[in-house]
């Protein structure tokens, strides 16, 4: 199989992409809901632990940086386990990807388009989804190049529309409001979310100069979390911490405070057009690193004949994962960041395996010397 060749800018501009499209979409309700005004440093934590999640998987792609972890995984675990673990990934992220259409669908049903039914929604974005996914990855990748700098020009003018709304002198709780328990039991659900970016373990041999991946991790993280907390605190200052905990999507409230003169009051459905096409980038790339590990165990060379039952599965379990908005926020905060840290911390065993197997050899060979001597 040829391998394509990714950038790390276009890895560093997809990976902003992935973790804000989400991020600000869905979980700001959430996050206000369990921390309040110390919602700014769970942004904070989450994103080290995850960025933490996503250096381990880097340190051991690292090791073999030309090879695909699915192909010598065996050599390392053996076979069954091997198998046994790749297909928790495959079902990862495919259960991922199906979240977030889920979320999108909600979205959609509830804001603009509520007498539709749930499943067109769902099946027309997977049509578009998989038709990313059979162009590859590649293609996934200059496509989020380009929607980026739509998105973030789009993103970085609404605070200057939307600042003179703001309640300033709440600002002040920001600080002064602090409870190390809470802190820490909020961070708890938010980590897994941006632990996502360790799936660069699955798509490590299509990156160019893969040793700058880390300093691209940095600072893709670091350009999230300025736009994250930017869009947080906006949020929280504009509605206060017990108004924005009950609102399902803050960001969308906070657009329609926006007018511009008398011939543009209603910026939102632009705004969400754009941000749209984040999610479609996420999407796209969880349900290729899934259909690429299935692919991959299989020894199929090609995966593009995988895209479509994958995308039809993906919208089969976005229909059936919940039964409503508030069951999906009770699922993620809990049952989905139990699973998800179990599955992101995986990698470990591969890397214990392979240092005890490093270890084991070092030992053999002063053996073998002393005999043949």
């Amino acid at each position: 199989m040829m391998l394509q060749r990714v950038s790390q800018l276009e890895l560093g501009l997809l990976f902003v992409l992935f973790n804000f499209s989400t991020g600000a979409g869905f979980m700001l309700g959430p996050l206000s809901a369990v921390s309040g005004f110390q919602g700014w440093l769970i942004i904070i934590i989450g994103h080290v632990g995850g960025l933490a999640i996503a250096f381990l998987a880097y340190q051991f792609a690292n090791y073999r940086p030309n090879d695909f972890l699915a192909h010598y995984g065996k050599d390392l675990l053996g076979r069954w386990l091997h198998v046994a673990m790749m297909a928790c990934y495959c079902f990862f992220f495919l259960h991922i990807a199906s979240i977030v259409l889920r979320q999108t669908t909600d979205f959609m049903i509830q804001i603009y388009l509520p007498s539709t039914p749930s499943w067109a929604i769902g099946g027309s974005f997977a049509l578009v989804i998989w038709l990313a996914v059979r162009s590859g990855l590649e293609a996934i990748f200059r496509c989020a190049a380009g929607f980026f700098f739509v998105i973030f020009v789009t993103a970085s003018f609404v605070p200057f529309l939307v600042g003179k709304e703001l309640n300033y002198h709440s600002a002040i709780a920001l600080i002064t409001n602090f409870d190390a328990s809470q802190l820490a039991y909020g961070s708890y659900p938010f980590i897994p979310w941006f632990g996502e970016m360790f799936l660069i373990l699955f798509i490590f041999p299509f990156l160019a100069e893969p040793e700058k991946t880390r300093r691209t991790l940095v600072l893709s993280s670091l350009c999230s979390i300025f736009f994250f907390e930017v869009y947080y605190l906006l949020c929280i200052l504009l509605f206060d911490k017990h108004l924005m905990a009950e609102i399902t999507y803050p960001i969308l409230e906070m657009l329609r405070f926006i007018r511009i003169g008398d011939f543009l009051e209603n910026l939102d459905p632009i705004v969400v057009a754009i941000w749209i096409a984040g999610l479609f980038i996420k999407i796209s790339l969880l349900l290729y690193v899934s259909v690429l590990i299935f692919a991959q165990l299989f020894k199929l060379k090609d995966t593009r004949p995988l895209s479509f039952p994958f995308a039809a599965i993906m919208v089969g379990l976005a229909m059936n994962v919940v039964k409503n908005q508030m069951e999906m926020n009770d699922f993620l905060m809990h049952a989905w960041a139990n699973f998800a840290y179990c599955i992101e911390f995986s990698p470990i065993i591969y890397w214990a395996s392979f240092k005890l197997r490093k270890l084991w050899k070092s030992k053999e060979a002063p053996n073998e010397s002393v005999i043949e001597s």
